[in-house]
């Protein structure tokens, strides 16, 4: 029997307070939104990042029309069991699905839009067992669609909030669209920090940022020296194995017009020099918990 999860979009301020969307933007906002979803959930219930025509048949999504007098659509997620989906919640039930489904879309579109990341309470102990570096090819994936489902903001409507009942599940508006349209700076900065993730095939993962004091996602870039990604590899294994596992990094600022850090391209690796070392010490085979 399949499961089905009611989400909503809603079109507000500009055209949309008199009941009404440019049409061609509004169209562009629909494609690109619901692709987005549509990428995430047919991950969700199969666990393999999917492409157009490869898409998981465990997933339907439909789209009801507007009520006469507001612009907003209704979302028909029909979802149908599968081993991969009731190993992963535990059992195929709504109580456990729903949670799931609604908690991945919320986590990727907010970490797309926004560069947070924060698991919805309820999901926790789901996309805990996913593995990290395909959520950050998930997140990095539906970049484009959601680019796309900003066509309508700021043209003719101020936000477009995908909901679940009472619950935000995420928000377009001209932050989020800033935020997707940052560029990279010209100039390039040297980081020496560590790798927390690494995909080799898709060139995507994760780095401590110590002006930033958090993690930050970093894309590999195409003209990037021989050897950079196996030093990265280097890194993420020495960290995992318990040493900081820091390098030495060359890499450009992807930043939005007011300044804030999306991701970095890195175009160079290598050990830190030793004539850099601190108190004589390998800072990528030194143990974390050692001064």
């Amino acid at each position: 029997m399949a499961i089905l999860i009611k989400q909503r979009l809603k079109f507000s301020g500009g055209d949309a307070d008199n009941h009404k969307v440019d049409a061609y933007a509004a169209a562009q906002s629909l494609e690109g939104i619901v692709w987005a979803l549509t990428i995430i959930t047919h991950y969700g219930v199969s666990g393999k990042l999917r492409q157009r025509g490869d898409l998981s048949s465990s997933v339907r999504i439909f789209i009801t029309p507007p009520k006469r007098g507001s612009v907003f659509y209704g979302l028909e997620v029909w979802i149908q069991e599968n081993a991969f989906l009731a190993g992963m919640v535990g059992g195929y039930a709504v109580n456990t699905v729903t949670p799931f489904i609604n908690g991945l879309v919320s986590y990727v579109l907010n970490a797309s839009l926004t560069g947070i990341r924060q698991i919805p309470h309820g999901a926790k102990k789901y996309i805990g067992r996913l593995k990290d570096d395909e959520v950050d090819d998930l997140i990095a994936r539906v970049e484009p669609p959601l680019t796309r489902a900003h066509a309508a903001i700021g043209k003719s409507v101020d936000l477009l909030q995908l909901t679940y009942r009472t619950k935000d599940l995420a928000t377009l508006d001209l932050d989020s669209k800033r935020y997707l349209e940052a560029r990279a700076r010209e100039d390039f900065q040297t980081i020496d920090t560590n790798i927390t993730s690494f995909n080799v095939l898709t060139g995507n993962g994760r780095l401590y940022h110590p002006d930033e004091k958090q993690t930050v996602p970093f894309s590999l870039s195409p003209q990037a020296m021989l050897g950079t990604p196996q030093v990265l590899t280097l890194s993420m294994s020495q960290y995992a194995s318990g040493n900081r596992g820091v390098i030495r990094l060359t890499a450009q600022r992807v930043q939005n017009i007011d300044g804030r850090l999306k991701q970095l391209i890195v175009s160079a690796a290598s050990e830190v020099p030793q004539s850099d070392w601190d108190a004589g010490q390998n800072p990528l085979r030194t143990p974390q918990n050692k001064p």
